[in-house]
């Protein structure tokens, strides 16, 4: 195992669904995740299929195109290291969105297989499953909920947060400094039109809030950014 790998398995063990799992499910996660680096652009799931693998980020980040739909809506969030998905096909269904390496990204597998023979073994295991679709669940509300808010600035800070991995998440990442994130990107997110987000935008770099050169977003501030979000 290279010392990338090391690192990545050493978080997605402590942070995410799966840091929150038990013990014994835990560490036979982490024993059967087979690394991969990805290139940008690189697909990793397709919308359709109903086999393969769950995956995770161990570093990088990946971006989600949803199969619900028409194929233009709006990111709802980002695949951030310690962040997991593809477990629909347990249940008897497909995986309902794409997703393709943003970055330079070290993501791993479990594959299904391998997986449902755990669960067979170990039935007491589903609740570990019933955990990650629970934190999916948490995640596609807050989203939901985020895109009611009729505030511009306060619906762009939250979206700014969601897709920082700082806010509707039931097991907490640890958020990276910074994640890729154009303005066409966001304000899809939003929903709101680039120059709606993009003078949201300008007002919350000048707080100090943000920063958000070289199409990526910096969340300098996260307890002001939330009470921006959050405020009446």
């Amino acid at each position: 195992m290279t010392s990338r790998e090391q690192a990545a398995s050493t978080l997605i063990s402590t942070t995410g669904w799966l840091g929150g799992c038990a013990p014994a499910f835990r560490d036979w996660m982490v024993a059967n995740t087979q690394w991969r680096v990805y290139a940008p652009g690189e697909g990793l799931t397709h919308a359709g299929d109903a086999d393969g693998a769950v995956y995770c980020v161990g570093d990088g980040q990946v971006h989600f195109v949803t199969g619900i739909g028409m194929a233009d809506v709006g990111t709802a969030f980002f695949g951030l290291p310690g962040g997991w998905w593809g477990h629909a096909p347990l249940l008897g269904g497909v995986y309902i969105g794409s997703a393709v390496a943003t970055t330079d990204s070290l993501c791993g597998a479990v594959r299904l297989q391998a997986l449902r023979a755990r669960l067979a073994a170990h039935p007491g295991d589903w609740e570990q499953i019933a955990l990650v679709i629970s934190d999916q669940f948490v995640m596609a509300v807050g989203a939901h909920a985020d895109m009611l808010i009729g505030d511009s600035r306060r619906r762009v800070a939250a979206t700014i947060l969601r897709l920082g991995g700082w806010r509707h998440r039931r097991y907490r990442l640890s958020p990276p400094d910074a994640f890729i994130c154009t303005q066409e990107h966001l304000a899809g997110a939003c929903a709101f039109s680039r120059n709606t987000v993009g003078k949201v935008v300008r007002g919350l770099e000048a707080e100090g809030l943000i920063d958000t050169r070289y199409g990526r977003i910096a969340i300098l501030d996260a307890k002001r950014l939330r009470k921006a979000a959050e405020a009446d």
